[in-house]
């Protein structure tokens, strides 16, 4: 070879250059690697496979120092996504998505396996609702099932042919870019799915589970029996219909008791204990593993690699759970949630609770890991959290896992070109333990171009950012950024009482807002759903750990990159600049909230100095007219893709005019400023209640 040769091998096609072979230990070859290899000017990028082969060109091209003269060993045997928020769900008509491009980073990244389907568009089962302004409906708008795609003998006449092959063709055009990337294609739904209600018209006796939310739904939704032969029979052929043009379908993920779905008399199901009398005859571990065995044998016949995975989570108690580990068939497991985005204790917890059980049972399950800070930072896309993400990986290799799927997604360049999660991930996921502190100043360097002085800048801003995130208390998943959109929270006019609000006012806030319009959850977000969420003294507990520490620490982030993007005019600086400063007016929003609500509540049952309570509710909502300002200026001026978007249509989970909406907030909290607070509720004196999940109370 001369300096300027290339040359891709596969294998040990790698023999015919000894010099570049010599650098794979023999043991090596048994696994999974990939090696760029350089001498004198020459370079050879290979692997164990093509796939292997395009991903250490690719990650070379992105971080040649880093990548020169490496191997790769793979410690991780399968490295799926799972809920892919861009690629499948709510996100995927935000502004910034682009799919070729997504799926090439998830390749570079190191992944093998993604899930392919999706509705095609953003109103699929909206434009079916029965009630104008049911909300709910759109959590039937993602994660779709396999009656989206195709159908059976049972349904093939009520659902749209030019519906499903609408979004058929779009499965296609995605399982075409996955090959074209190397990677495995992956199903993801919510089983047993609410369905066509004039199935049940036509065959009454299928009629299965009520799974739709009782608190946010306006129309009751049921599933299809899962106990009756006929409904396991129609899943088998929708299945096998799938797999004649998907062959080489890899995986068939499936979530239950959420989001539409939920096995007969699961104790957590959002309706409480429910289903037909043929369900009622069965143990839980029958009707959750005859179901499971269905999609494996169904699936196997076509692709002997076909695997069922059940994600299982909090949705079940105990004996439940033991049942179902019990029932479930060769050729399916589970995947556990391992760790959010702010170490929930608990889901660690899980993992280590349940995984002897699993293993005894023959079943090595996956490990569902949130790569980054997607779901406790919302709207805000890109926030870095490198030494929670090295801790959470790190219980993955404690516990001896080696399958992981990445959960709430990737995101790709357009959303995040300087993505610090997802690098070190990348290098996790290889086999790599990378010291921290020298990934952080390598990736530092080589985005601000070689300047020290920045590159030092930037690793410190890491540093610190991620000390803010771990002192953020996190109080339950719907704090942890959902209220912030599903709720509203960010947008909705904070006044001592909403009430007060006239129609025009609320009706920014109002017009994608998931709870109904009886929901307490719109007069006191102590409540959601019916049931209160939240207690005074967490409140209390997030207002001061967000004045002691949260803001104050990111305010330095914040300035320290300003001052050096000001100085250098690197866009690595700007872009985090600009994410930490989202999350920070984020955590300010969220203070000033529940500021208000907990005075609020303390002058409404006449706890203490009543004068005090109102201006302390004066204070806060005057502290966020302020931050109004800040999140008016920072949205209108950033070039920074570091707030979630949609590109056309408003939903539940993303905003659409962000600054507008601001505006309007804006305009009302002045003109409320010294309302009296209210409104009084009776739940604010009722005995403690506390939802530990959907449909259970303590």
């Amino acid at each position: 070879m001369h300096a300027g040769d290339v040359v891709f091998a596969v294998g040990n096609e790698i023999n015919a250059w000894p010099w570049a072979a010599e650098k794979i230990p023999t043991v090596t070859r048994t696994g999974e690697w990939e090696l760029v290899a350089e001498k004198n000017g020459a370079w050879v990028f290979a692997g164990t496979s093509p796939r292997n082969v395009c991903r250490a060109a690719l990650g070379w091209i992105a971080h040649p120092e880093r990548e020169a003269n490496r191997l790769s060993r793979y410690a991780v045997r399968e490295r799926f996504t799972m809920w892919d928020n861009s690629m499948n769900q709510m996100y995927r008509f935000a502004r910034g998505f682009e799919r070729r491009s997504h799926l090439r980073e998830i390749a570079r990244l190191g992944f093998n396996g993604v899930e392919v389907n999706r509705y095609a568009d953003a109103g699929h089962h909206v434009k079916h609702r029965k009630f104008p302004n049911d909300s709910y409906a759109w959590y039937m708008s993602y994660a779709p099932a396999l009656d989206a795609f195709v159908t059976s003998d049972l349904t093939r006449e009520f659902y749209s042919a030019d519906e499903l092959e609408h979004n058929l063709d779009d499965l296609r055009e995605a399982v075409r870019l996955a090959r074209e990337f190397g990677l495995q294609p992956g199903f993801v739904c919510y089983e047993p799915r609410g369905v066509n209600e004039a199935i049940f018209d036509r065959y009454p006796e299928l009629r299965g589970s009520r799974i739709d939310h009782p608190g946010r739904s306006l129309q009751p939704r049921y599933a299809l029996d899962i106990a009756n032969p006929r409904v396991l029979a129609h899943y088998a052929e929708s299945l096998t219909n799938l797999m004649k043009e998907v062959p080489d379908l890899r995986y068939f993920n499936f979530w239950t008791q959420d989001s539409g779905s939920g096995l007969p008399f699961a104790s957590k199901l959002y309706f409480g204990p429910n289903g037909s009398y043929l369900a009622r005859t069965k143990t839980m571990g029958e009707l959750a593993g005859d179901f499971t065995r269905t999609l494996v044998d169904a699936g196997r016949k076509i692709n002997p690699a076909f695997e069922v995975v059940m994600h299982i989570g909090w949705e079940y108690n105990d004996n439940e759970r033991k049942l179902i580990t019990e029932a479930m068939p060769a050729g399916a497991t589970f995947s556990h949630p391992l760790g959010g985005a702010t170490l929930e204790p608990g889901e660690r917890g899980h993992m280590e609770k349940y995984l002897p059980d699993d293993r005894a049972a023959g079943i090595e399950p996956y490990a569902s890991l949130i790569v980054g800070a997607g779901h406790d930072a919302e709207p805000i896309v890109g926030v870095p959290v490198p030494r929670l993400l090295l801790k959470k990986f790190g219980w993955f290799r404690e516990l001896g896992l080696t399958r992981l799927m990445g959960a709430e997604g990737i995101y790709s360049p357009p959303q995040s070109p300087y993505n610090l999660n997802q690098e070190l991930l990348s290098e996790l996921i290889r086999g790599e333990t990378p010291a921290l502190e020298t990934l952080l100043a390598q990736l530092a360097r080589q985005w601000c171009n070689g300047n020290d002085e920045a590159a030092r800048v930037l690793v410190a801003a890491w540093q610190l950012g991620n000390d803010a995130l771990e002192a953020w208390p996190r109080l339950n998943w719907y704090s942890g950024g959902v209220g912030r959109t599903q709720g509203r929270w960010l947008t909705r006019p904070l006044v001592p009482d909403i009430t007060r609000l006239t129609a025009a006012e609320r009706a920014a806030w109002e017009r994608c807002l998931f709870p109904l319009s009886w929901d307490i959850a719109r007069q006191n977000v102590s409540f959601e759903g019916g049931i209160r969420f939240f207690e005074d003294e967490e409140f209390r507990r997030v207002i001061a750990a967000t004045d002691a520490t949260v803001v104050p620490t990111l305010s330095r982030v914040v300035a320290l990159l300003g001052e050096a993007f000001a100085k250098y005019k690197l866009p690595v600086l700007e872009d985090q600049r600009d994410r930490y400063r989202g999350i920070m007016l984020c955590y300010k929003t969220d203070r000033n909230l529940f500021a208000v609500q907990v005075a609020t509540n303390d002058y409404l049952l006449k706890r203490g100095d009543l004068a005090a309570h109102r201006a302390q509710i004066r204070a806060a909502i005057l502290a966020e007219i302020e931050n109004t300002k800040e999140w008016i200026h920072a949205l209108e001026t950033s070039r920074t893709h570091f707030f979630r978007m949609a590109v056309a249509e408003e939903t539940p989970f993303v905003y659409l005019t962000p600054v507008q909406d601001f505006q309007l907030k804006l305009e009302v909290m002045p003109r409320h400023l010294d309302d009296e607070p209210g409104p009084f509720l009776r739940d604010l004196i009722e005995p403690k209640r506390r939802k530990l999940a959907f449909g259970a109370v303590a």
